[in-house]
């Protein structure tokens, strides 16, 4: 619209500047009046052809309307013009803001990415300096275990030829395990502690002594109508225990009278208290009740603690506190069991043989013998972690760093409690306790770089892993095994480990002889 606004006021100026100005000036009425006369153009219209004369005026030329019209356009479009710069001029100003701003924008931006840059090149150097440093303490570690291996093995040597230097010199080994002011002797019957642990077997007085020393270290199912099925300290066929045989009883004895067999222990030194804890294992139809005596000066007294027999396949837990009145003077524990198991002719067109009352088998596992009373031994050692089980019984827990083999690991955690064992994980939450533990001790975190051993083991049956610490083994139901695993690698990968410190120490099988740090368990 502006455009042709100024088009037409440019072609009414031209209509002016081409008319023929014809001056004149009259006096009437004592006023002068000037005549103009406007000539035309011969083409001012705004299409280039027609007349203006004869298209404004009859008498020819542009008329006074035409000037004024053009005055208006003009003044117009001086408005137009003096609006359009003002304008353009605003325009401008924005713009120049507009750069400056963006000029602005571009330095900060060019800061910010010099500033990423030195981050990044500071960062690549910490990384740098952080794979050194992880090469470092990996080299140190792999020193510090093969030095530990090493003062392991010279410390195993010297405890061997210690043995042998004792056994010659007929002194007894009860290897004592000190806590908190009291002394612990505890035996499993494994052959780490000479099997017997000094332990000696005798025969009553009612007793051939030509007869066998019937209390015979076992192992496995020796019968499925009496004793029991596996050992207590393992809970696997490789485990031992001691225990009456009565079926060889009715094999070699022809009278129907009882035969008593006894455990003498090592002897102990005077002390006000000792507290006395041992399982027993009495199933069979034809167990005799199982005697406990504390021998002073060679002489037995009355038994100071008698169990009656229970037939039950499960190991029980027994305990006995003697006072100074036995142990104010050197003595010995003895174990008494006892079978009238015997054998007779029965003839049936010729001769054969009948036993009788054979299922009489009595067993005991994990002796401990403790030179204080019992009610100050705790089942649960110094200083180890509580946990609440779903179950509501109560969890304790310690962490050995120094690596052993899987049974070597379960004796010593039998040595630190009469309950204890290797740990078993029922549940998660169980699982990330542990973890947390772990995760939160540097000491624990390196030494667990290979894992760690629990109570799992598939031992008796292949891939169907139980957990043994109960004294009866239970099925594994809440599993976390690493992706694979466990694969029997070599078809002897019998125990479970918490294997895997990268994944949230998920299981894997390795074999029983691998020595990695370990968890003990003691639940009440």
């Amino acid at each position: 619209m502006l455009l042709i606004s100024l088009v037409g006021s440019f072609l009414l100026l031209e209509c002016v500047v081409k008319s023929q100005f014809q001056p004149g000036c009259s006096f009437s009425s004592g006023q002068c009046i000037y005549n103009v006369k406007l000539g035309h153009a011969q083409v001012c219209d705004a299409a280039g052809g027609g007349d203006l004369a004869s298209t404004h005026s009859s008498s020819g030329g542009c008329s006074c309307d035409d000037i004024r019209k053009v005055g208006n356009d003009v003044t117009s479009l001086r408005t137009s013009v003096s609006d359009l710069q003002q304008a353009v001029n605003t325009l401008y100003k924005e713009l120049n803001i507009s750069k400056s701003e963006l000029t602005q924008t571009q330095d900060l931006l060019h800061a910010e990415q010099q500033h990423a840059t030195e981050l990044l090149a500071t960062l690549n150097s910490k990384e740098t300096m952080l794979n050194h440093t992880k090469d470092e303490l990996t080299n140190v570690l792999l020193t510090a275990k093969t030095e530990l291996d090493n003062l392991r093995q010279q410390l195993i040597n010297a405890s061997k030829q210690l043995s042998v230097c004792q056994g010659n010199a007929g002194i007894p080994i009860t290897k004592p395990t000190v806590y908190s002011g009291y002394s612990t002797f505890y035996c499993g019957f494994e052959t780490y502690q000479g099997s017997m642990c000094n332990f000696q077997a005798e025969t009553g007085p009612d007793t051939s002594p030509s007869m066998k020393l019937i209390w015979s270290r076992e192992n496995g199912r020796v019968s499925t109508r009496t004793g029991p099925n596996m050992d207590h300290t393992y809970e696997t066929s490789s485990g031992h225990y001691m225990a009456i045989d009565a079926k060889y009883i009715s094999q070699h004895n022809s009278r129907n009278i009882v035969h008593t067999f006894r455990l003498v222990s090592p002897a102990f030194e005077p002390a006000q208290h000792y507290c006395i804890r041992f399982w027993y294992n009495m199933h069979g139809t034809d167990v005799k009740p199982l005697k406990v005596y504390a021998k002073v000066n060679g002489g037995l007294g009355n038994p100071v603690k008698i169990i009656q027999a229970a037939n039950s396949v499960d190991w029980k837990l027994g305990e006995v506190e003697i006072d100074s009145e036995h142990t104010g003077n050197r003595f010995q524990v003895v174990f008494e069991g006892s079978t009238d198991a015997y054998y007779r002719y029965v003839y049936h067109g010729g001769s054969s043989r009948d036993s009788v009352n054979e299922d009489g088998n009595v067993a005991i596992d994990d002796v401990y013998i403790y030179n204080t009373s019992c009610k100050d031994v705790p089942i649960c050692p110094p200083n180890s972690h509580t946990h609440v089980n779903a179950d509501n019984t109560t969890s304790c827990y310690t962490f050995n760093s120094t690596p052993m083999s899987w049974y070597d690991a379960i004796n010593e955690c039998k040595k630190e409690s009469y309950g204890g064992h290797l740990a078993s994980v029922t549940d998660q939450y169980e699982q990330a306790y542990l973890v947390r533990l772990i995760q939160s001790d540097i000491g624990l975190m390196t030494a667990g770089q290979n894992g760690f051993y629990i109570s799992g083991n598939d031992e008796t049956s292949e891939n169907h892993f139980v957990w043994t610490n109960g004294g009866s083994p239970s099925s594994v139901t809440y599993k976390n095994w690493y992706p694979g695993q466990p694969n029997n690698v070599g078809s002897n990968q019998d125990c479970l480990l918490m294997q895997y410190p990268d994944a949230g120490y998920q299981w894997g099988d390795v074999e029983c002889t691998e020595k990695h740090p370990f968890i003990c368990e003691s639940r009440y």
